[in-house]
């Protein structure tokens, strides 16, 4: 149970920190790609979305006790590729709505099923957490270059 809830906890810091910059991101910066193609905002909420619904997908089937035991697509990241394309579609407000809904339900799964993962799968749940991280700190760096902390506190 502790470490379920230290996990958790780490998942909603990064939504925190997440939520508090767009919060005060100005609205045309939020679907500006970084340097060097660095995923915009709405790219950002778009992809950890993507692998959180998969995550929680994937372990609620391989816990599903008539579900063939599932295994990973071989074309997953053609399939990430093409959840980006679908979500440069979208308004932002959709987006952001999706990435909160895939929060809500990895934390919600983690509450559920935390005693019935075994410990590899336990640890497996580690990894959103360190993609969150990853992705959180790149949108930042490239939030930092183009986006004045002028503009950044006003939120503009």
């Amino acid at each position: 149970m502790k470490n379920r809830q230290i996990l958790v906890d780490a998942i909603m810091e990064e939504d925190r920190l997440l939520r508090g910059r767009l919060a005060r991101c100005p609205r045309e910066a939020r679907d500006k790609k970084g340097p060097q193609g660095a995923l915009s905002f709405k790219e950002t909420l778009g992809h950890i979305a993507f692998w959180d619904n998969f995550t929680v997908e994937f372990f609620s089937n391989k816990l599903d006790k008539t579900s063939l035991n599932p295994s990973p697509p071989v074309n997953f990241e053609e399939r990430s590729v093409v959840a980006l394309e679908r979500v440069a579609q979208l308004p932002f407000g959709e987006v952001l709505v999706r990435y909160l809904e895939a929060t809500g339900s990895l934390t919600h799964f983690l509450g559920q099923h935390w005693e019935d993962l075994s410990p590899r799968e336990k640890h497996d749940f580690w990894v959103p957490i360190k993609h969150r991280r990853h992705h959180r700190i790149s949108l930042f760096q490239a939030l930092d270059n183009f986006v004045s902390p002028k503009e950044m506190a006003s939120g503009a």
